[in-house]
C-alpha cells in the first residue's frame, strides 16, 4: 500500500501556522516530534520572507527530516524563488544588487544573521523539481524549468550547478525566470497545451506548485483546499499565508 503523500505550499517565515497545520494533520505532535510514520511530506519551497521567522521553519523541516526517515517516513522540500534570493544574498551580499534585492521582496535580517553553514548547505542541495507517484512537484507555474533540461534529473543539476556556484549572471537569469507566473492557466489560450506539453516532457499526470497565491486567482480570502484548474492537470496550494491565509496541508490521492 503507497504510503500517505502531503504537499504544503509557501510558508514564507510563518513558523507557527506552519506548526498549527502539521498539528492537525497529525504529523507533529505537541513537542513537536515527527508521529506521521511512513507518510511522505513535501514542500513545494519559499519557506522564507515576509514572514519573521524563516530560519525558524528551515530547522524543523530539517528535523522532521531526520525524524521521519527514523521510522520510514520523508519530508522533503522543493527550491522556491525566495531560498535563490537567500542563497544569492548570503552569498553575494550586494555584489549585483542581491541584498538589495533580497530586502525589497521581504527579506528578514534575522533570518541572515542566524543562517548558519548546516542551514545554507541544505538550502543549495534542494532540487528544483520532483516527480511524486503521477505528481509532479514544481515551486512555480511557470515554464522556464525546459530551458534546463529535458528530465527532471537535468533540471535539477542544472539549477544546483548555478547555486552551488559563483556565476552571478546565470543567478540574475533565474531569478528573473521565477518571476514568471500562470503558465498553465487555463485563461491562456495556451495555457492547458502548455500544462500537457509540460507534463509530457517530465512525467506525471498532475502538477503540483505554490508562487501565486490562491488569492490572486479566486475570490478565496483563506484558501482551506488547493485551486486546481485547466481540466484538473494543476493543483495550486499556495494558500497566501504570508497574505493572512492559515495555508493549508494538501494530502494527494494515492
Amino acid at each position: 500500500m503507497t504510503s500517505p503523500l502531503y504537499v504544503i505550499g509557501d510558508i514564507h517565515g510563518q513558523r507557527d501556522k506552519l506548526i498549527n497545520l502539521l498539528g492537525n494533520a497529525g504529523l507533529i505532535r505537541e513537542d513537536l516530534a515527527w508521529i506521521g510514520g511512513n507518510s511522505r511530506l513535501w514542500f513545494v519551497g519559499d519557506f522564507f520572507d515576509r514572514g519573521d521567522d524563516g530560519i525558524g521553519v528551515v530547522d524543523l523541516v530539517m528535523r522532521w527530516q531526520k525524524e521521519a526517515a527514523a521510522v520510514g517516513g520523508s519530508v522533503n522540500g522543493l527550491l522556491g524563488n525566495h531560498e535563490v534570493l537567500f542563497l544569492g544574498a548570503h552569498r553575494f551580499a550586494d555584489n549585483g544588487g542581491f541584498l538589495s534585492m533580497w530586502r525589497r521582496n521581504g527579506g528578514q535580517e534575522r533570518d541572515m544573521q542566524r543562517a548558519k553553514g548546516q542551514q545554507i548547505a541544505w538550502l543549495r542541495n534542494l532540487p528544483a523539481m520532483a516527480r511524486v507517484d503521477e505528481y509532479l512537484l514544481i515551486h512555480a507555474d511557470a515554464s522556464f524549468y525546459r530551458e534546463y533540461g529535458s528530465t527532471v534529473e537535468q533540471v535539477n543539476e542544472s539549477v544546483s550547478e548555478i547555486v552551488r556556484g559563483s556565476n552571478i549572471p546565470a543567478w540574475e537569469r533565474l531569478l528573473e525566470q521565477f518571476s514568471e507566473r500562470l503558465s498553465f492557466a487555463s485563461s491562456r489560450p495556451d495555457g492547458i497545451v502548455r500544462a500537457s506539453d509540460f507534463l509530457r516532457r517530465f512525467g506525471g499526470k498532475h502538477i503540483i506548485h505554490g508562487h501565486t497565491p490562491i488569492q490572486y486567482l479566486s475570490d478565496q480570502l483563506n484558501p482551506s483546499e488547493p485551486f486546481i484548474y485547466s481540466v484538473n492537470l494543476c493543483i495550486n496550494v499556495d494558500g497566501g499565508m504570508y497574505l493572512g491565509g492559515s495555508g493549508f496541508v494538501y494530502q494527494a490521492p494515492t
